[in-house]
């Protein structure tokens, strides 16, 4: 057992890194990633201990944590059908603390000096790995690049993963569109929008889901690309990073998501950079002209209301029954227990057969599931604990990089919020991991934020 543990502590960052890798990939074989992982980090905690180091959550942050936990463990007494809620808080839940647990513990950074990483120390790392393969002819230029990213901190690592897929992401929908494959034709209403033929979703479940990972890529790509000036080639890495999800992002035609991205950018030129604005607003111009008349329709849309198409109006009924549902509900209806009390709130969809599994809005949705008790110490986890972290790093980082983690963080935050006005796409499990893995590295870069000071 503890020659199996010794193994597999060798390999467990390299587990953590790409499972994290694959999250928005496929989610059954995500699901089977954290779980060995976490059985792996378990065992070489049980054989070989706690590793030594400090703690990155305070006590009362701790206690934020293990009470959300709580509430949602007993909120399955109070749904419907107890035996659906209890399994489905087991596999998404079980996932989301499992992930969160081997973050804490393997995606740290123990020295201190590794919070000085700027893009002229990539630049000079870069050079000497070059300048050592030109000496020695002996490493390929795969094997110095691979030399520099293992050299970088973790967390960087695994933000480096994260926007490295995003690209295969991004690919694989604009691919779609144009060979004009479509989400089965259930995304797409030709009544209302006729120039609309094809909302791409590449490989996630449908085109909204899709589109709220893009807007999480655009605000870490931003906030990159804000912070690298000092390095061409990692900035235009960035950049191009950012315009394929974009691109990716007009041809979901999620108008929820367009608005939140729009709102994610206006509040990168009024926090961050406000000569950005121009450049953002040519390439706003750029998109409507690129989208063409389908995105003018889409946008019009917008402004149709409850009278307007089909899924505004959905939506619209959606906060109608969930203001019922809470009221009548004070203590919530149990975690994943919308879609079981939904129906007999159903004063719109004619096919009384349709499961709707959430109320389309995320601040509601736990509300309703959680009650207000819930949706509370969620809100001081997020903007308490995840946010003012991510806030502290962005104006006060001790290095370019830890800024950019911050700044991500910030904007991510922003086009959650507007996004999930009208979605509520971190039901999704890839979705809700991602969640929590941003914001578990946040914490872990403000950590090491104060170390360096």
């Amino acid at each position: 057992m503890t020659k199996l543990a010794n193994y597999l502590e060798n390999k467990i960052w390299y587990m953590l890194l790409f499972t994290v890798a694959v999250i928005p990939l496929e989610q059954e074989f995500t699901s089977f990633c954290v779980a060995m992982t976490f059985i792996s980090a378990v065992l070489v905690s049980h054989v070989k201990g706690r590793p030594q180091q400090e703690n990155v959550l305070k006590p009362w942050q701790q206690g934020a944590f293990y009470a959300l936990l709580l509430i949602a463990v007993v909120s399955v007494y109070f749904s419907l059908d107890r035996f659906l809620s209890f399994w489905n808080l087991v596999y998404v839940v079980g996932q989301y603390a499992a992930l969160f647990f081997v973050l804490l513990r393997y995606a740290s950074v123990g020295n201190s000096e590794k919070c000085i990483v700027d893009s002229e120390g990539l630049a000079n790392t870069k050079q000497n790995t070059k300048n050592n393969s030109l000496n020695t002819n002996h490493y390929s230029l795969i094997t110095n690049y691979y030399k520099l990213f293992t050299n970088l901190p973790r967390p960087l690592q695994l933000i480096g993963a994260f926007l490295s897929v995003s690209l295969l992401v991004s690919a694989i929908g604009i691919a779609q569109k144009i060979f004009g494959v479509t989400a089965e034709g259930i995304w797409v209403d030709p009544a209302q929008f006729p120039d609309l033929k094809v909302r791409v979703f590449s490989t996630l479940v449908n085109p909204n889901i899709l589109a709220g990972y893009l807007v999480l890529v655009v605000a870490y790509s931003t906030a990159f690309f804000n912070q690298t000036k000092a390095y061409k080639k990692w900035r235009l890495a960035f950049l191009a990073t950012g315009l394929l999800a974009a691109v990716c992002l007009l041809y979901t035609y999620s108008r929820g998501n367009w608005v939140a991205c729009a709102v994610m950018l206006l509040a990168f030129c009024v926090l961050f950079c406000r000569k950005a604005f121009i450049p953002i607003l040519g390439g706003g111009a750029a998109a409507l002209a690129l989208g063409g008349q389908a995105v003018l329709q889409r946008l019009e849309s917008i402004r149709g209301g409850y009278g307007g198409d089909t899924s505004i109006a959905l939506r619209m009924a959606y906060l109608k029954s969930t203001k019922w549902i809470i009221e009548e509900f004070p203590l919530g209806v149990g975690w994943y227990g919308y879609r079981f009390v939904y129906p007999t709130y159903n004063f719109y969809l004619a096919d009384k057969n349709v499961i709707m599994y959430h109320c389309h809005n995320i601040f509601l949705n736990i509300w309703a599931e959680l009650g207000a008790h819930g949706l509370l110490v969620f809100l001081v986890i997020w903007f308490g604990i995840f946010l003012p972290a991510g806030w502290k790093l962005a104006y006060h980082g001790r290095s370019l990089w830890l800024k950019a983690m911050g700044r991500g963080y910030v904007l991510a935050t922003v086009g959650i919020i507007v996004g999930g006005l009208t979605d509520h796409v971190y039901f999704n499990t890839q979705m809700g991991l991602l969640f929590w893995t941003l914001g578990c590295l946040t914490l872990l870069c403000a950590r090491l934020n104060e170390q360096c000071d």
